[in-house]
């Protein structure tokens, strides 16, 4: 629809929290200093001194929420395809008259039993964040103006902001993951993986390019450090940040191998997370400030300390959240009792210890991994889930598959029956 030389009646705009007066000026609530070096979208939450600013901030999780879903949902049915095909693909074995399903392979099942914990820990987190929007969004239609409010608008946005982004990577590189791990069927276009990678696509473009995304994170983050450096105390209403409150004394920390077992859990996972998320912060502080101190404008040396710091920080800050509330799930399934425990802890120890993986040169960088064994401790920990869940991966995809009618993919057919 296109419109040439019509006039919009005043009475149309959208304006609770804006508007343009008779004469043509746009007016805000919000006060906004004149000589800004970035666009809006881009400041740092701490150039604007008015906490309604957050409230507005909020609203705009909206999409970003949804994608998040959209991500994950893509990804559930690829896996399902791909778990149940690698389960009755048969390939070599160690004699001539058996051939074993390609499923009982390592190098399958660290392909592609990773992305079956991430669907299932990645989902949690989207729900609750969607739960927490819906509360956000009912409070500020009731006319909620209260501080927290505000803030947890800021919270929100900065989550959501990052979430898109790191639910569309992993979707992106998983789903590619299980097209690759079925062969020739995977390419073939009637098994749908192909489609479902087309499909997830937009998700990496539309309500924002996530790299951009990402400064938003970091921004909020930052912003919150410099507070704390100046004497305040970071807290927030969901708690997500809380640990930058204390971020002098987790920097301190050392990592220390477990005495009981052989491999990490998702328990001991959380405190070296928490020390990546102060390291990043820290740093990131650093680089911005070194930018700033060679004359850069604040545009310049915000762009030039993205890359290996506020990026990472967004991502590392997210994981972490991710990785918590899944842990905080856990534990309450384990005091509700029953049979869900125990494979639900297996799916969060794969999940964060294949997430932290990719953060060993940081920790090695930062001082924080001393020996050669710490992140050889990490690899064998996800070996070591990996052949845990492989009987149940199978149980896992059928829990999460929607109708085969719907799957629609004659390699994923619930049956096991491949054409």
């Amino acid at each position: 629809m296109r419109f040439s030389h019509y006039a919009i009646p005043r009475e149309s705009l959208l304006n609770k929290r804006a508007d343009v007066t008779p004469g043509g000026e746009y007016v805000t609530p919000f006060k906004v200093p004149r000589h800004r070096p970035l666009p809006i979208f881009l400041l740092s939450f701490s150039q604007d001194p008015s906490k309604r600013f957050g409230a507005s901030l909020g609203t705009l999780s909206s999409g970003r929420v949804g994608i998040t879903e959209l991500c994950v949902t893509n990804l559930r049915l690829a896996v399902c395809i791909a778990i149940r095909y690698s389960a009755v693909r048969r390939q070599f074995g160690p004699t001539p008259d058996e051939e074993l399903p390609v499923l009982e392979y390592q190098t399958q099942q660290w392909r592609l039993l990773p992305y079956v914990a991430a669907v299932y820990v990645i989902s949690h987190f989207s729900r609750r964040l969607h739960g927490e929007f819906v509360n956000f969004m009912i409070a500020s239609m009731m006319g909620d103006k209260s501080d927290r409010q505000a803030e947890l608008g800021r919270e929100i946005h900065a989550i959501s902001s990052t979430s898109k982004p790191l639910s569309g990577f992993t979707a992106r590189d998983g789903i590619q993951e299980c097209r690759e791990a079925c062969g020739g069927h995977g390419y073939l276009a009637v098994n749908r993986l192909g489609v479902l990678r087309d499909d997830n696509d937009p998700n990496l473009t539309y309500e924002g390019d996530n790299h951009v995304l990402l400064q938003q994170t970091s921004n909020y983050l930052l912003s919150l450090l410099t507070d704390k450096m100046a004497g305040g105390v970071v807290s927030s209403p969901l708690g997500s940040v809380d640990i930058l409150d204390s971020y002098q004394t987790v920097l301190r920390r050392r990592f220390s191998p477990p005495s009981t077992t052989s491999h990490l859990t998702h328990t001991d996972v959380l405190p070296v997370y928490e020390w990546l998320v102060c390291h990043l912060c820290v740093e990131s502080h650093h680089r911005l400030e070194q930018e700033l101190s060679r004359k850069k404008n604040g545009f310049i040396a915000r762009e030039e300390s993205q890359v290996f710091y506020s990026h990472t920080l967004s991502l590392v800050f997210l994981e972490y959240l991710v990785v918590r509330w899944f842990a905080e799930f856990v534990e309450g399934a384990r005091q509700e009792g029953g049979g869900l425990y125990s494979v639900l802890c297996r799916l969060g120890n794969l999940y964060s210890v294949w997430c932290l993986h990719k953060h060993s040169a940081v920790l090695y960088e930062g001082g924080y991994f001393t020996s050669p064994g710490d992140a050889q401790l990490v690899k064998d920990s996800v070996l070591h889930f990996c052949r845990e869940l492989k009987d149940e991966a199978v149980s896992l995809v059928d829990v999460i598959a929607p109708p085969d009618f719907i799957l629609n993919s004659p390699i994923g057919h619930s049956s096991g029956q491949v054409p």
